[in-house]
């Protein structure tokens, strides 16, 4: 999964990046079973102010990526952690990204989200 500073990938078909990663699963908004686990994987993360541009957008928006995401994911790779966890006093979460994970944690208690 890329973040921010993945310029490179930005914009970049997804076949092509993974031709570059022969020895890796690259997710872009996907989700793979790995041994029984649904494992999703977004790059998103919220504009601040930083050189960092690649995968952000404005935190409104955050949600069309948000609801991407599978009800049956049990792990969750996102580049940006939900509001106000571990994500320096609320600077940097996606709050739209906690009430997802709030809510899959009540359909789904096993739910990881190691963003």
């Amino acid at each position: 999964m890329a973040g921010s500073h993945e310029i490179s990938f930005f914009g970049e078909a997804i076949d092509r990046i993974r031709a570059h990663l022969k020895h890796a699963i690259y997710l872009q908004d996907q989700s793979i079973l790995v041994e029984g686990l649904h494992i999703y994987g977004s790059p998103w993360s919220g504009k601040r102010r930083s050189a960092a541009r690649a995968y952000t957008t404005a935190f409104p928006e955050l949600g069309k990526y948000w609801v991407l995401i599978p009800n049956e994911t049990d792990v969750l790779i996102t580049h940006s952690p939900p509001h106000r966890v571990l994500d320096d006093r609320g600077m940097m979460g996606c709050p739209l990204l906690r009430e997802l994970v709030i809510k899959q944690i009540r359909s789904a208690p096993g739910l990881i989200d190691p963003f």
